[in-house]
């Protein structure tokens, strides 16, 4: 199992919806 790979994908996943969050507030 590559943690960092899963670590890097759910990082990203979690990036994207913060800047939408943002984007509508």
């Amino acid at each position: 199992m590559h943690t960092g790979l899963i670590k890097a994908y759910l990082g990203s996943f979690a990036l994207s919806i913060l800047v939408m969050i943002l984007m509508t507030h």
